[in-house]
């Protein structure tokens, strides 16, 4: 996913007309480049400012050395192309952008929540996930900057842990104390996702008090998996079952549905929209329909 966004946005810093900034403003971009990707790692820079935690630190403060960039690319001389990458050129309105008045808080307080409303919470260090219990430990505080997530009932940052090769695309994941240095402690919340150096945070939404992992990230596809985490307010789906009289339940398999007996996982769910009269499977996001056989 990470490889098809860069070869888009360089695609599309293709498309600028080649070299027409003026020396201050190269001047800007190549210190603030340096800063924030040190190694004169071009493609990388560009990456972190055009995100929201470089927009956010800019506009902060944070990153002195990106103010004459931030106010020469919001200028008229900001609107000329520079280059990114091997022959790639890229405007450089489109890397920085207005900070907000007011500016958004930098510290959010967070709750996440399963697809069935099964909450995140820290205990000794540990994850799982529970029924809301309304309680410090389901609380998160989520530096949108730093990009870290602090346990309110600890203090302590959460921090994915890769298992040895040739395991290292799972791990584990703890609470630690806070290091601003760590890759490992840096995330991501966006999509229904929790993630860190391409790892997804996992658990089992049909077992409480499951433990939480981390596994290759699936970036939102299907839509409801095990790696669905989402602020709590937002969950505000109510699932039910289609279940026989002999206790067998119906379940969508490529979209496909079938009476099996129960297995405890999204193909069984569905949502029930009274106002539509139809069902929609949680796992395919499609509805339920019927036909006559010819």
């Amino acid at each position: 996913m990470k490889n098809i966004y860069l070869t888009a946005l360089l695609a599309a810093a293709n498309a600028q007309t080649p070299g027409t900034c003026k020396q201050d403003v190269l001047d800007a971009f190549n210190k603030c480049a340096a800063f924030v990707a040190p190694g004169n790692i071009t493609p990388a820079a560009l990456g972190i400012l055009q995100s929201t935690a470089g927009h956010l630190s800019i506009c902060y403060g944070d990153w002195p050395e990106c103010n004459d960039l931030q106010k020469l690319g919001l200028s008229p001389a900001g609107d000329c192309t520079i280059n990114t990458w091997k022959g790639q050129w890229t405007n450089v309105k489109t890397i920085v952008s207005p900070c907000q008045d007011p500016m958004p808080p930098r510290l959010a307080e967070k709750q996440f929540c399963t697809a069935n409303k099964l909450i995140l919470s820290e205990f000794y260090g540990q994850l799982y996930t529970d029924v809301i219990h309304n309680n410090d430990n389901e609380k998160f505080t989520y530096n949108q900057t730093a990009q870290t997530l602090t346990a309110k009932s600890n203090g302590q940052c959460l921090e994915v842990v890769p298992n040895p090769s040739p395991d290292y695309s799972f791990g584990t994941v703890k609470t630690s104390p806070c290091d601003l240095k760590n890759q490992y402690q840096k995330w991501a919340v966006d999509g229904n996702r929790v993630r860190s150096s391409g790892y997804c945070l996992k658990t089992d939404p049909f077992k409480r008090g499951s433990g939480v992992s981390a596994a290759p990230c699936d970036y939102g596809t299907p839509y409801i998996s095990n790696e669905f985490f989402a602020d709590c307010n937002s969950v505000t789906t109510n699932y039910v079952r289609i279940v026989s009289t002999r206790g067998k339940r119906i379940s969508e398999y490529y979209s496909g549905l079938y009476f099996n007996d129960p297995a405890n996982n999204f193909n069984e769910l569905f949502t029930w929209d009274a106002g539509t009269q139809m069902f929609k499977s949680a796992s395919s996001q499609q509805c339920l329909d019927s036909f006559l056989d010819s």
